[in-house]
């Protein structure tokens, strides 16, 4: 086999790679899309039922909601899960903000302090007397 025989043959074996690639790119994008569609249905959804919980109801809402269970059971249908997604921009209720804790076992438990930065301990000597912060005039001639 000759040396252009063996560039084209890899040439085709890489067209074939990107193309099956490409395919592969646009079907995760149209599942992504289906995704977004049905987060948006089933927000649409909760406002609809929320609102008519709470006697706010629209004169077409039954209607609406009609329609919007229609395309969800559309997307199922065509093999797009319906699942509850949590939104990562929303605040836990109680507006407090979830704080990352190390978990039990881990490097962090027990661990000296960062150098410069020390930790006070309850056995240790209270501050000097006057905020222990020595002014300028404590300094020595030359300092």
């Amino acid at each position: 086999m000759g040396l252009l025989d063996k560039v084209k043959a890899q040439a085709t074996v890489l067209a074939d790679k990107a193309q099956t690639g490409m395919q592969q790119g646009q079907t995760k994008i149209q599942e992504m899309q289906a995704g977004k569609q049905a987060d948006h249905l089933l927000r649409e959804l909760g406002a609809y039922v929320f609102l008519s919980e709470r006697g706010r109801g629209q004169a077409d809402a039954e209607a609406k909601v009609a329609g919007i269970m229609g395309q969800l059971d559309s997307l199922e249908a065509a093999g797009t899960p319906v699942t509850i997604t949590p939104d990562p921009a929303t605040v836990p209720a109680g507006g407090a903000v979830p704080q990352s804790v190390p978990p039990s076992g881990s490097a962090a438990e027990g661990a000296a302090p960062p150098a410069g930065n020390p930790v006070p301990q309850a056995d240790s000597a209270p501050p000097p007397a006057g905020g222990g912060i020595p002014s300028s005039s404590d300094r020595r001639p030359g300092e």
